[in-house]
């Protein structure tokens, strides 16, 4: 059904294209593996991006345009790439699994595009974050690949469904309190992230007293994956509002899988 969804959205996205896309046109190819990934650096910021096959992954940062797409990939059949940029301009290429990369960087052209599809203005709304203008979004961007090049000085892990959850780092940096994480997918099949929530739970176990979780909602999502492939790993940093910890409470995670009942809790 899904593949089915696909192919009816390329169809349609073929009937925009402009009279100039009519032309015959020679697809390159891009290569991927699951050990590298391939950034593929567009012209303008990317609006939508929809690979042919499960065995191709195509992310790209869907709550703030980015102009950079990441592919990795599975040993499989050929498939396709097909991307809207935020100018309406269309690129479509032919995906191949390749044991070896020569070069994990491209920097796309816009004599690459095969056409145009038309534009619907739409207002976009902005919604208000928690922090403050000196944490701006830059800032935190900065401070969490800063992070992620840290040495791991954690490793809390729980595993479910052949699913592994590990909290790798804890920091605190001004007002707010860096928390690294690491999924990785150890089963057969493609995990499809839906959330990850971080709670603060007060366990105390005395008679009278009541169960009580806090929700830390993050100001900041630095890395958050989409999917991840069977045997491959995410890394990911939430940025939450500072807080402590009192000796009767524990922090909780939970990882949830879109559209299926595969979850992983991690406590401690």
């Amino acid at each position: 059904m899904n593949t089915m969804k696909k192919l009816i959205v390329m169809m349609s996205l073929g009937l925009m294209l402009s009279a100039h896309a009519k032309n015959k046109i020679q697809l390159d190819t891009l290569y991927a593996n699951s050990t590298m990934t391939m950034a593929l650096f567009f012209p303008t910021d990317i609006k939508q991006g929809i690979t042919g096959s499960d065995n191709f992954v195509f992310t790209y940062d869907r709550e703030k345009e980015q102009n950079l797409g990441l592919l990795k990939a599975v040993k499989g059949d050929l498939s396709n790439l097909l991307v809207i940029t935020a100018d309406g301009t269309v690129y479509s290429y032919i995906l191949k699994y390749s044991e070896h990369l020569e070069n994990p960087n491209r920097f796309i052209t816009k004599n690459e595009s095969i056409g145009n599809v038309k534009q619907v203005q739409t207002e976009r709304t902005i919604t208000k974050q928690s922090f403050s203008v000196k944490d701006s979004l830059g800032l935190l961007r900065r401070s969490c690949e800063s992070l992620l090049k840290l040495p791991e000085e954690k490793n809390i892990k729980t595993k479910m469904s052949d699913i592994k959850l590990s909290l790798k780092n804890f920091k605190y940096h001004g007002d707010n309190v860096y928390l690294q994480f690491e999924i990785e997918n150890k089963s057969g099949v493609r995990f499809d992230f839906d959330y990850l929530n971080v709670f603060k739970v007060n366990r105390n176990k005395k008679r009278n007293a009541s169960y009580q979780e806090i929700p830390l909602n993050p100001i900041y999502v630095h890395n958050k994956p989409y999917q991840i492939l069977p045997n491959t790993k995410a890394k990911l940093v939430y940025v939450v509002p500072k807080f402590t910890i009192g000796d009767s409470e524990k922090m909780e995670v939970r990882l949830q899988e879109l559209n299926t009942t595969r979850a992983v809790n991690l406590i401690w």
